[in-house]
């Protein structure tokens, strides 16, 4: 008996010290995984953006020195992007996304899939953080009445993870926006609304079938979100859903939605 306990126990020592083994594995690849992309999108976003303050500029429509002292200030992104050198890199960088006070600033990508970026860095490294990416169904140039954009909930609070951060009191008043730029617009991405929903459900409609429909989303966008909001969006408007995973239970999603207003 004695004998058989002792073996019993060494065995049981070894299962431990495997399962330890293991999950100090795990965890050292989650961090390593973690830091090299934290590293791969600072790079990225120290050699082709610039989050240098930019004054407004001027409208070009004065046309005498009174006018001109009147003219119209035109907002511009607070982030500059060169898509010239960045599509040289690969060509299927369509915007980027940015979150002034948050750690969102990445490229936005489009495949001919809504896989290959789920875990790609934009040179196709693998990297299990992925690449914010806009769904293969929509417009790539974001002119379709609502553009879908998926990213990561790292639980580092990396890529869309802060997200979420718009369920906690008081988040959308410090955050009322977002931008994104692309290779021919710039958008201020005015938040409209931020709910907690289905991964099949009418939050990731691509196309309406009348304005009433378009509007009629809106309006349940607005009545599902976490907090109120007095932006107006209308039936010329177009609007973005910014899609990450949530885990208030089995395939849960929480999405942002805004308007895209054109700025320079």
């Amino acid at each position: 008996m004695k004998k058989g306990l002792r073996v019993f126990l060494i065995l049981l020592c070894l299962v431990f010290a495997g399962v330890f083994g293991y999950s100090a594995y795990r965890l050292y690849d989650i961090i390593h995984t973690y830091r090299v992309s934290e590293k791969m999108y600072n790079q990225l976003s120290g050699q082709y953006v610039s989050t240098e303050p930019a004054e407004p500029i001027a409208s070009d429509t004065a046309t005498d020195s009174a006018s001109a002292e009147a003219a119209v200030q035109i907002e511009r992104s607070p982030i500059q992007v060169n898509f010239n050198m960045l599509q040289e890199q690969n060509k299927q960088v369509i915007g980027w996304i940015y979150g002034p006070d948050t750690v969102i600033n990445y490229p936005v990508a489009q495949g001919t899939d809504n896989d290959y970026y789920l875990y790609n860095f934009i040179d196709g490294t693998y990297t299990g953080t992925g690449t914010p990416f806009l769904d293969y169904l929509c417009a790539g140039d974001f002119s379709g009445k609502n553009s879908v954009v998926y990213g990561h909930h790292m639980n580092d609070g990396s890529m869309f993870a802060a997200l979420t951060d718009y369920r906690k009191e008081g988040y959308y008043e410090e955050h009322p926006v977002l931008y994104l730029n692309t290779p021919t617009q710039n958008y201020r991405i005015d938040v409209f609304a931020g709910y907690v929903t289905d991964s099949d459900s009418p939050s990731y409609t691509f196309h309406f079938y009348s304005d009433e429909a378009f509007l009629q989303f809106v309006q349940d966008a607005k009545l599902q979100s976490n907090f109120k909001t007095e932006v107006e969006v209308s039936a010329e408007d177009r609007v973005i859903t910014l899609s990450t995973c949530s885990y208030e239970y089995y395939d849960a999603r929480y999405v942002i939605q805004g308007k895209l207003v054109p700025v320079a």
